[in-house]
């Protein structure tokens, strides 16, 4: 799986079958996956890409904000992903969270996951095509003699 970046895929799984909150991020595409797994009376789990924060607690109060209805959040487990979005589809952790988020029974929320997937997609092949045509890069070593 590209290398493993030292990933360990059993404490994903984990975190993704049991945690209330938890941000998948991606620092290649400065995103997250942020997963709020609670509900009230009038909402289910919320699903979304959303830019990565600076921190845990940024993103607990972003959270507050975005689901005032509901008790604040304490706790939140971020999950690093370092490689490609697809690894998560081939290791078997998205359909761990896909199996998660259907048994909570909240049609909304199967249609924000299967949403955010396309767009976490789209994201990295943005992202790819940039890296291709030296968009936001630059060059800091060059061939010897070589022209600009």
């Amino acid at each position: 799986m590209n290398g493993d970046f030292g990933l360990d895929l059993t404490a994903v799984v984990h975190h993704v079958q049991t945690a209330r909150i938890f941000s998948i991020f991606f620092p290649s595409l400065r995103r997250a996956l942020v997963v709020d797994m609670r509900h009230g009376p009038e909402e289910g789990p919320m699903i979304r890409v959303m830019p990565m924060a600076r921190s845990p607690h940024e993103r607990l109060r972003g959270l507050k904000r975005l689901r005032p209805n509901l008790p604040r959040a304490t706790e939140i487990v971020a999950i690093p992903w370092p490689i490609y979005v697809e690894n998560l589809v081939r290791s078997g952790v998205w359909d761990k969270l896909a199996a998660r988020v259907a048994e909570s029974g909240y049609e909304h929320a199967v249609r924000s996951l299967n949403d955010a997937l396309l767009e976490l997609r789209r994201l990295e092949r943005q992202e790819l095509a940039s890296l291709i045509r030296g968009d936001q890069y630059e060059t800091i070593w060059s061939r010897e003699g070589a022209e600009s």
